[in-house]
């Protein structure tokens, strides 16, 4: 008999841990220890009893910046997450519930311990230059991601569970990745942007060079301004995509980005800001598409810059924030409140006596006084209108913070710039990440070798923790565990974090089947323009 359960659409095989593979992910995913269970949003469009082929569908989008990369290995960025989602594919694809399909891969397995996974390839797979896509492609692409030159926000996280060699082709269509101890995440962890597929060799990522096996090929790229997909001939979905293409452009200035909607100068637009979101909803041709709980915007403090490498100054800022009135203020009410932490409370792996906190003045006055500044405190907070929303943020947590003596000035910086010139390296700044399940987000932002710098929180607890819940199968435990890393973040932590937000899209009526993903902000392998 053999040890390996496998994992398909259809298995039902009993897995030697006691539980059907395919329960264990829908149980340990959807209970909330490996993701974030989602409330349910717009993710697809209504559609036509006849899909239409054909058509170029025109986006523009505001988060255009110059740090834009064509390597989905070291996509980071709004922007590049989305082309390279319709450009090339992974072995695995996570939804917006967090759940794990197949995409590349048809089938996988673990070893009855859980420390070897096997995957099998799709037959026939090709790149968009009609290439066969094997096995050594996927070696390829995850030696990469494991080479700490190439940059990829996917190496702290998979380095902890995979050594190169590790990764064994054992023919054209099968690989095996031997992991360096049980990991029940592991389809779950490379199901997310920075493991897509490239083909081996390929150092150097141009508009000639970006091949891969997605709905779509590249065929004119500029970082921060525009680029422009046809359709992949090679795709393996038979009879997808049905658009011939996408252009986008980039713009920034909310009224021209609402104007080319309404005017019907472009099929669809994002992010639409709260402010403009009635503009879109009243307008005749015209839909808001919404996906819940899908971002977070918060004020980062570099722990490791003064003043915040002070303790007290982190916590009287945290304590300064009414969360309820910068909601209202920034987003209109579209989100949900949460403390400090990159999940809500409804959420299982929310920690049970963090609450929500409220605003206390008097607490953070004298936090500040004890750190010696009786007289109150000046701040520059960085910000830019690279998102809808972003100098609204800086400006309403200026005016919230202000009755604690926290005098904010706020420093606007060019969107095209932002995030290669204040992101991860100002003392304190405006950023945004989208959701993820919590062992992605606290690795990625909370370890101690995240893939984005942004507090710099040094605890080592935080990493035995999170190497607990990759060894566990037993979801009680697993959600017992992120709440004491969650706790460790809302306390210790850079990030003041106040609310979910709910990211918003405009799309004309003749646009259907685009989805909104979490991950890759917007799929249209299935869409199409009426």
């Amino acid at each position: 008999m053999s040890d390996c359960v496998s994992t398909t659409k259809t298995d039902a095989m009993q897995s030697a841990f006691g539980l059907h593979r395919r329960d264990l992910l829908k149980a340990s995913v959807a209970a909330g220890a490996l993701g974030l269970f989602l409330s349910p949003m717009a993710s697809s469009l209504a559609r036509a009893a006849e899909p239409k082929r054909g058509g170029t569908l025109r986006l523009a989008y505001t988060s255009g910046t110059v740090r834009e990369s064509l390597d989905p290995a070291r996509a980071s960025m709004g922007n590049d997450t989305m082309y390279c989602a319709n450009i090339y594919d992974r072995l695995v694809r996570i939804e917006n519930d967090f759940t794990v399909s197949a995409e590349l891969a048809e089938s996988w397995e673990a070893s009855a311990e859980g420390s070897v996974w096997t995957f099998s390839l799709r037959d026939g797979l090709k790149f968009s230059d009609g290439t066969d896509l094997t096995t050594e492609d996927v070696a390829y692409s995850f030696t990469r991601i494991l080479d700490k030159e190439t940059g990829s926000p996917g190496f702290g996280v998979l380095s902890q569970t995979l050594d190169a060699a590790g990764i064994e082709v054992i023919d054209p269509r099968t690989i095996a990745f031997k992991l360096k101890a049980t990991n029940s995440q592991f389809p779950l962890q490379i199901a997310t942007r920075n493991f897509a597929i490239v083909k081996k060799g390929t150092t150097e990522f141009t508009v000639e060079t970006a091949i891969g096996s997605g709905p779509f090929r590249l065929v004119s790229f500029v970082p921060g301004e525009s680029w422009e997909l046809v359709r992949n001939d090679h795709y393996w979905r038979s009879g997808l995509p049905l658009l011939d293409g996408i252009r986008q452009v980039n713009i920034v200035e909310p009224a021209t980005l609402i104007q080319s909607l309404v005017s019907g100068q472009m099929d669809v637009i994002g992010q639409v800001g709260p402010a403009q979101a009635k503009q879109v909803e009243t307008a005749q041709d015209a839909k808001l598409v919404t996906s819940a709980n899908s971002g977070f915007m918060y004020v980062v403090m570099d722990l490791t810059q003064a003043p915040f490498n002070d303790p007290r100054v982190v916590k009287a800022v945290k304590l300064a924030v009414d969360r309820q009135v910068l909601l209202n203020l920034v987003f209109q009410g579209y989100g949900t409140l949460t403390s400090d932490v990159n999940i809500w409370p409804d959420h299982a792996s929310y920690p049970p006596a963090l609450g929500l906190r409220a605003q206390d003045i008097d607490q953070s006055k004298a936090l500040l006084a004890e750190a010696g500044y009786p007289d109150g405190l000046d701040l520059q907070l960085f910000t830019s209108p690279s998102l809808a929303g972003m100098v609204e943020m800086a400006t309403a947590f200026g005016e919230v913070v202000k009755p604690a003596g926290i005098r904010v000035a706020i420093q606007q910086e060019n969107a095209g710039t932002y995030w290669s010139q204040v992101w991860q390296t100002k003392p304190m700044y405006v950023s945004y990440s989208g959701t993820r399940p919590p062992v992605a987000t606290i690795s990625n932002l909370y370890s101690t070798t995240p893939a984005y710098a942004e507090t710099k929180l040094n605890n080592p607890e935080i990493d035995r923790l999170l190497a607990e819940v990759r060894q566990s199968l037993d979801v009680k435990e697993q959600n017992e565990l992120l709440q004491n890393a969650w706790q460790i973040v809302a306390d210790e932590s850079g990030a003041s974090i106040s609310f979910a937000l709910n990211v918003l899209w405009g799309m004309r009526n003749t646009v259907e089947g685009v989805r909104t993903h979490t991950e890759d902000n917007l799929q249209f392998h299935e869409a199409y323009l009426a």
